[in-house]
Order: structure tokens, then sequence, then C-alpha cells
């Protein structure tokens, strides 16, 4: 066969080549497709307060908590996600004055009337840039948003305290609080 007639017919056969890719690659969109709907991410800030028996000291130790707080400002807002919340919590692990670790429930009562259940995991870590936060991540048990995952950030003032020198320790502590839930509508 002549290279030159070769390389006509490929050529020749490109439009249909082209044609066949193209309708490979349609869009998920058009009739048949299906499209998955984007995740909302819901970003809430606010305040919590924490109490723990025994005190956090220089010792890492078991301890319980209690927290609450209230979330006053949540993004996105408005159509069905609530705006606001209050938060009650009970925390358990072993922890001291400069870290540990330590699992938590909370509750989120939303200004809605509605509530949310997180069961999370974590400890103090030094994110990017300094100071001190003590991060939880898990998921949504039950109510509003069951299955969503979450970032729970409660932002630690520096230490050290001089009541983590003592046997007693530190027994209440209070500060910013960020919840970051994840879900799909």
């Amino acid at each position: 066969m002549n290279p030159t007639r070769f390389l006509g017919m490929g050529l020749a056969c490109l439009p249909a080549v082209l044609v066949l890719t193209a309708a490979g690659t349609a869009s998920p969109a058009g009739p048949t497709g299906h499209t998955l709907p984007a995740p909302v991410v819901q970003t809430c800030t606010g305040i919590q307060t924490e109490t723990f028996t025994p005190g956090l000291n220089s010792t890492l130790r078991q301890v319980t908590g209690e927290g609450k707080g209230e979330l006053t400002s949540c993004l996105p807002f408005g159509d069905s996600l609530p705006a606001s919340g209050r938060v009650t919590s009970t925390l358990t692990g072993a922890m001291s004055c400069s870290g540990g670790t330590r699992t938590r429930k909370t509750t989120i009562t939303w200004d809605d009337g509605g509530s949310s259940t997180l069961e999370e995991s974590g400890g103090v870590e030094s994110p990017v840039g300094g100071g001190r936060a003590a991060i939880f991540k898990g998921k949504i048990s039950s109510g509003r948003f069951a299955g969503a995952t979450t970032v729970t950030t409660r932002t630690l003032s520096p230490l050290p305290k001089p009541q983590c020198a003592t046997e007693a320790g530190l027994t209440e502590v209070s500060g910013p609080l960020t919840v970051e839930i994840t879900h799909v509508p």
C-alpha cells in the first residue's frame, strides 16, 4: 500500500474518531446522567466554658469534664439551616495542662428547636501560626445533619496557668469555639 494513501485514509477517518470520542465524554448532566448533590459546610462560632474533675495539672491523668456554651453565628445561614444554638458537652480522657486525648459527646440545640448530637475525639494541637487548640473530629450520630462529619476547635489561652503547678489543677477554662459541619443536603 502506498504510504501517502494510508495517511490519507487516517485523516479521512479522523472526523469519525472525534465524534465517537466526544460522544463518550458526554456530560453527566445530560438527560441520562445524574449529578450528585454538593456537600454544604456550615461553620458556627461562639464561646464555651469547660469544667474538669479533677483539675488539669502537669500530670497526665484520667479526667472528666462538662462544657456549656453558645454558637452565636453560623454561616451559611438561611433556608433550612440554623443560625445559632446552645452547646452542652461531656468529655473524658487522659489529660493534663499540656495535652492528652479525649472523647466528647456534644448536643447542639439549634435556634429553631432542632438538635444534633456529635460524637468526637481529639486532643490539644499547635496549629500553623502558633497558639494552641483542642481539636476534635467525628460525626453527628443523631438529630439534624445525622451522618455529617464534624471538626470542633476550642482555642486555648496561653499556658502556663498558675493552677497547672498545683495538685488541684485548672478546673475551668473558657474561650472561643468553632464547629464545622460538612453534610449533604
